[in-house]
C-alpha cells in the first residue's frame, strides 16, 4: 500500500509505463500466441525493472498527459522536418548555403523536455545540436534561413508545452 501521494504517483506512472510500453510492443509485433505474449510481457518488465534500477525512469510527467499532447508534436514534428528537408535540398542545389553556429536558448525544465528540444533540432535537415550547456544549445546550422526560422522560438515553445 503506498506511503503517500507521491508514492501513489510513482506507482500510477510505473502502470501506465507499462500500458503503453505492452501496447508498443503489441503493436509492433502483432502476434497473439500465447508464449509470444508472455515474452513480451516478461520484456517489458524486465525494461521497467532496468529504468527503474537505473534511475532513468521519470516520474516528473504521468504519460497519460502525452497521449493526447504527442499526436499533434509528431505531425508538426513531420511537418517540420518535411519543410527543412526541401529547404535543405534548395540550398545544396543551388550551392548557396551559409553555415553558422548559433545559441539557442531553451526553456524546457526538466532533462526529458531538453532532450527532446535537442533531438527535434537535430532530426530537422539542415540543423544539428552540438553542444547542450545548461539551459542554452549550441546549434550548427546551414544557412541563416534555417537558424533564422529556428531561433523565432516555435519549436521551444511546443517542446516546453510537451512538458507541462
Amino acid at each position: 500500500m503506498p506511503k503517500n501521494k507521491s508514492d501513489s504517483f510513482k506507482i500510477a506512472s510505473i502502470i501506465v509505463y507499462f500500458l503503453m510500453l505492452f501496447a508498443l510492443w503489441f503493436v509492433l509485433s502483432g502476434y497473439l500466441k500465447s508464449l509470444l505474449i508472455f515474452f513480451g510481457l516478461i520484456s517489458v518488465i524486465f525494461v521497467l525493472w532496468m529504468s527503474a534500477r537505473s534511475k532513468s525512469l521519470n516520474y516528473d510527467v504521468l504519460p497519460l498527459k502525452l497521449i493526447v499532447k504527442l499526436p499533434i508534436y509528431w505531425i508538426w514534428l513531420i511537418k517540420e522536418i518535411i519543410k527543412s528537408g526541401l529547404t535543405t535540398t534548395k540550398i545544396i542545389w543551388k550551392g548557396n548555403y551559409s553555415p553558422e553556429l548559433i545559441k539557442v536558448k531553451a526553456s524546457q525544465k526538466n532533462d526529458t523536455g531538453k532532450a527532446n528540444y535537442a533531438n527535434a533540432i537535430t532530426l530537422t535537415p539542415g540543423t544539428v545540436t552540438i553542444e547542450i550547456d545548461k539551459d542554452t544549445f549550441l546549434v550548427h546550422a546551414l544557412s541563416k534561413e534555417l537558424s533564422e526560422d529556428l531561433q523565432s522560438g516555435e519549436m521551444d515553445k511546443l517542446i516546453a508545452g510537451l512538458h507541462k
